[in-house]
C-alpha cells in the first residue's frame, strides 16, 4: 500500500477529514520510528525486514582505527572487511585486546559510542568496509512512496496514524479504538517477527559474498531491492 493510500485510508477513518502533507509525514514517521525501536516488537534481532547495507565512504584508513556508525543504526551491527567477515571482540579477552593498539589486518571490532572501532588498526587504506546492521524505517515523504513495512504492514501505519489523527481534531472515541487497532497490530507484529527469527535463524556469514548468495532467504524485503 502506498503512502497516498495510507492517508486516504486515515482521512476515511476520521469522517472524511482532511489533514496536511506535513501531519501525514509527522504520523507516519512517528509510527514507524516507534514500532522499530520497540524493544518488545523487535526483541533481541530487530525487525527482520529493517535490515540494511551500507559501505564505509574511502574504506579503510591507515592508522585509524574508528569509522562512523550509520545515522539510522539500532542494533546488530555484522561488520566485513576486505570482504571477510570479522567477529565483534570476544569479551574474555576484551581487556587485553583493546590495550593495544597495533596495526595489521583487523580482526575483532567493537562499539565505541556513534562509531564502530577495528581491532587491530588498519595498516593499509583503501580496504573496503562493509556493514549489514537492523535500522530505522526509512522516511517516507512522496505520495508513492512504498517499502516492504508499508506494504506488508499497512494497517500499523494506517490505525497508528489514525488515532493521532482523531485526536488532534478531538474525535476522543475514534482515537481510543484506534489505539486499540493499532496494538493488535503491533502485537500481531511481534509474533510474525519472533517466527521469522525462529524459522529461519541467522546465519554466521565468513565473507560479504556468502551473505549476498543467502541474504534474499533470511530478509525478504531484499528482494524488492
Amino acid at each position: 500500500m502506498k503512502f497516498s493510500e495510507i492517508c486516504t485510508s486515515v482521512n476515511e477513518k476520521c469522517d472524511g477529514r482532511t489533514f496536511s502533507p506535513e501531519q501525514h509525514k509527522r504520523w507516519i514517521k512517528n509510527v514507524r520510528t516507534k514500532i522499530a525501536m520497540d524493544f518488545i516488537v523487535a526483541g533481541f534481532n530487530g525487525l527482520y525486514f529493517l535490515y540494511k547495507e551500507a559501505t564505509v565512504k574511502d574504506g579503510s584508513v591507515a592508522l585509524q582505527g574508528k569509522y562512523a556508525l550509520p545515522d539510522d543504526f539500532i542494533d546488530d551491527l555484522n561488520v566485513f572487511y576486505d570482504s571477510l567477515a570479522i567477529d565483534k571482540s570476544p569479551r574474555a579477552s576484551l581487556d587485553v585486546i583493546h590495550a593495544v593498539n597495533e596495526t595489521g589486518t583487523p580482526q575483532w571490532w567493537r562499539m565505541a559510542g556513534a562509531e564502530f572501532e577495528l581491532k587491530p588498526w588498519p595498516d593499509t587504506a583503501g580496504k573496503e568496509i562493509k556493514l549489514v546492521y537492523n535500522g530505522l524505517p526509512d522516511v517516507i515523504t512522496a505520495d508513492n512512496d512504498e517499502d516492504y513495512f508499508m506494504k506488508r504492514f499497512p494497517d500499523i501505519h494506517i490505525f497508528g496514524m489514525a488515532k493521532d489523527a482523531a485526536q488532534s481534531i478531538g474525535q476522543l472515541g475514534y482515537a481510543k479504538e484506534y489505539k486499540a487497532e493499532f496494538e493488535e497490530h503491533r502485537a500481531a507484529l511481534q509474533l510474525h517477527n519472533r517466527r521469522h527469527w525462529l524459522k529461519a535463524a541467522k546465519m554466521r556469514f565468513q565473507n560479504f559474498d556468502e551473505y549476498l548468495e543467502y541474504r534474499r532467504t533470511f530478509w525478504p524485503q531484499f528482494t524488492e531491492v
